[in-house]
């Protein structure tokens, strides 16, 4: 089975609603948070941008051609997706806080406003990663913020520069 033999049309929605649903199951305690799960999360969160990423790529693209206002849709979606994923990331693991010191973040707008900071690669310095874990995260974090925008730039660029053959009926 060839890549371009996939019907790729329905996966970018499930594999954006994976990455949000992911965290809420460790929340919800359906998985465990302790151990290694903070790196399970990041790898599915990954694995799920990454098929998100090639889903666009392969199913929207080479085989009808993606409308760039549907581009920009999926790209505003997926931030606000990612940009939720992670805050419950951050909210779930409890592995940052302020320059003052790490402590229980119960409020979920901190969480939120640090990976946003994260994800757009502003990084005001407030919130901080408290140890290893929290490095990993926000490594894992920034790397497909600062990536994700030029991504969503080159498909929509692609569409624009070589548009699709018109469908044969």
């Amino acid at each position: 089975m060839s890549l371009h033999n996939v019907n790729w049309r329905p996966i970018p929605l499930y594999t954006l609603l994976l990455m949000f649903v992911w965290p809420w199951l460790i929340k919800w305690e359906i998985v465990d948070s302790g151990g290694d799960t903070l790196y399970w999360f990041i790898a599915a969160t990954y694995l799920n941008y990454l098929s998100f990423i090639f889903s666009i790529a392969y199913g929207q693209r080479m085989q009808a051609g993606l409308h760039p206002a549907q581009a920009v849709w999926l790209f505003m979606l997926s931030n606000v997706l990612l940009i939720l994923t992670f805050a419950t990331g951050w909210q779930v693991f409890d592995v940052y806080g302020t320059s003052a010191g790490c402590t229980n973040n119960t409020n979920f707008l901190d969480s939120l406003y640090f990976s946003s900071t994260i994800f757009a690669t502003v990084g005001f310095g407030d919130f901080l990663p408290c140890n290893d874990h929290g490095k990993a995260l926000f490594i894992a974090e920034s790397i497909i913020g600062s990536t994700h925008f030029g991504i969503f730039i080159t498909l929509i660029f692609s569409r624009v520069i070589f548009p699709s053959a018109p469908d044969k009926e």
